[in-house]
């Protein structure tokens, strides 16, 4: 009995540090990368339009989304680009949003509201009839991968 107590402790520790050891789930993109920094140029120059359809609430047009720099002003030296879905504007600017996904920061939990930096904001999104608008990134990262996967990915924006 106490060999097997010891046995799942190892390999509960293995488990752990391997976890710690793995890199990101995604794509990563060295930080000052020519092709992610023109994708996030392009983001913010067409922001204006993420913003007009989000005020507009037309018929055909959901799925609002920013990806914006979760880690931005908290002190950490890493930045996490992460997507936020719900998003509203108040009258005084404040931007709100819920976390798409799971983030590595341990800080935050996916769907929590989360107040969103205009600073912070590298990418947009919605969809209007089907079809994804923005996803500026996303379209650098899609160019990038497999051919089966891009396709995929492709279909799935409507693209």
């Amino acid at each position: 009995m106490k060999m097997l107590i010891i046995g799942v402790a190892v390999l509960a520790a293995l488990w752990l540090l391997w976890r710690r050891l793995s890199p990101p789930a995604g794509m990563v993109f060295n930080l000052d990368d020519p092709r992610m920094e023109i994708a996030k140029q392009t983001a913010r120059d067409t922001l204006p339009e993420f913003w007009a359809a989000l005020a507009a609430e037309a018929a055909g047009d959901s799925d609002f989304g920013l990806k914006f720099d979760l880690n931005h002003g908290r002190g950490l030296p890493d930045r996490e680009l992460i997507w936020a879905t719900g998003v509203t504007r108040d009258a005084d600017g404040t931007i709100h949003g819920h976390l798409a996904n799971p983030p590595i920061n341990r800080d935050f939990s996916a769907g929590q509201s989360v107040v969103i930096n205009p600073a912070t904001i590298v990418d947009w999104c919605f969809f209007r009839n089907d079809i994804a608008h923005g996803h500026h990134i996303t379209r650098l990262m899609i160019d990038l991968s497999p051919p089966r996967d891009a396709a995929q990915a492709r279909k799935q924006l409507g693209w």
